[in-house]
């Protein structure tokens, strides 16, 4: 069977247009950035960085293009934390800060210690028996933009000298599905 010029350049134009399409549906075809994109727009979003240690101060800094129209949560993940690690993630002295901008300037803006409770001045600490992380009440369900470019500092300060030689992984999550 031979395939005419026509058929060659309606295949390649239909072929642009479904390229073009699944990119603008599946975020991680356009995601640009200092970190690695995983999900999709059926089960949700996992943006996840490169780790930072909690236990030493220093200021590390994720640029992000190409995220997904959704809110989305920041979330520092604790490395080989559970919830029999609470009380020792909870009291600890040492401050992590959190600016996520875009080119208008803050979208949110995280400080605090790490806490049992819930209110905005603290980082909350969320655990089950296979894992740990801190979550803040400015940086849940920010709406994000694909349009936009993001730039994530995050510092960690007042390192405490009890505080564990981990890592925290940080981590935009969002865009699940809203489950009765």
């Amino acid at each position: 069977m031979e395939f005419s010029a026509r058929n060659i350049t309606l295949a390649v134009v239909a072929s642009l247009v479904l390229v073009i399409w699944l990119a603008d549906e599946y975020p991680a075809l356009r995601f640009r950035g200092d970190a690695h994109f995983s999900g999709g727009p059926v089960l949700g979003y996992s943006i996840k960085m490169r780790r930072i240690p909690f236990y030493r101060p220093g200021e590390y800094v994720y640029r992000l293009r190409g995220l997904p129209n959704e809110e989305m949560s920041l979330e520092l993940y604790a490395e080989g934390k559970s919830d029999r690690d609470r009380i020792e993630l909870t009291t600890l002295g040492t401050t992590p800060d959190a600016v996520l901008s875009d080119e208008n300037g803050v979208v949110c803006q995280a400080s605090g210690k790490a806490r049992e409770g819930q209110n905005e001045s603290i980082w909350v600490l969320m655990s089950d028996g296979s894992g740990a992380a801190f979550w803040h009440w400015h940086c849940v369900r920010i709406p994000l933009k694909s349009s936009s470019s993001y730039t994530l500092t995050l510092r960690i300060r007042d390192v405490d000298p009890k505080t564990p030689k981990i890592d925290l992984v940080p981590v935009l999550e969002g865009g699940h599905p809203d489950l009765p």
